[in-house]
């Protein structure tokens, strides 16, 4: 009886968990200041969740694994990263996130959820999943750090508008390489 219930309760959360990821990615594509803490937080909370859920779980992967789903992830989340745009408004750093990125790290969860629903335990490749996307958000949110701080560095002064976006007709500062109302690259 009790594994009955826990796969109804696995497949109602994944139903819920599927239902957020399309919400974020409706929401996910607004401009927004770029927190370098927000950005920490989040790889903190990825290593803490794949520690506990590695803990919980008693699985000791082997390095070979662990290395090679750390070099894939990295690589997925630097990749990543260079689809969100960095761009200086207004004397701040903002960022215009990609969808495809939650699409991606959204798509990662289900099938690892389905794998656990499907198969009654939970396998390795589950926990290759996980340290893969642990990684991926190290390397995305990693190198939006380092964007963060480039793009910090090139503001020099007041920026005052030194023209208009040809697509949306916005004001534009000077070295800005967005505009900051509809992400069209100057």
């Amino acid at each position: 009886m009790m594994p009955l219930i826990m796969k109804i309760i696995s497949v109602i959360f994944l139903i819920v968990f599927i239902l957020s990821t399309a919400l974020l990615v409706l929401t996910f594509r607004k401009p927004r200041k770029v927190s370098v803490f927000s950005l920490m937080l989040a790889m903190i909370i990825s290593l803490v969740t794949l520690t506990i859920f590695s803990l919980l779980i008693n699985y000791r992967p082997s390095l070979l694994l662990i290395a090679a789903m750390a070099i894939a992830g990295l690589l997925i989340g630097v990749v990543w990263s260079q689809a969100t745009r960095i761009y200086i408004e207004n004397g701040k750093v903002m960022s215009h996130n990609s969808v495809w990125y939650l699409v991606v790290w959204g798509g990662i969860f289900v099938l690892s959820q389905i794998i656990a629903i499907t198969t009654n335990r939970i396998p390795a490749v589950i926990m290759a999943l996980l340290m893969m996307s642990t990684a991926s958000v190290i390397g995305m949110n990693g190198r939006i750090i380092g964007k963060y701080f480039e793009a910090k560095s090139s503001i020099t002064g007041a920026q005052a508008p030194s023209g208009q976006c040809p697509r949306c007709g916005a004001l534009i500062a000077s070295g800005t390489r967005f505009c900051g109302k509809c992400g069209e690259k100057l």
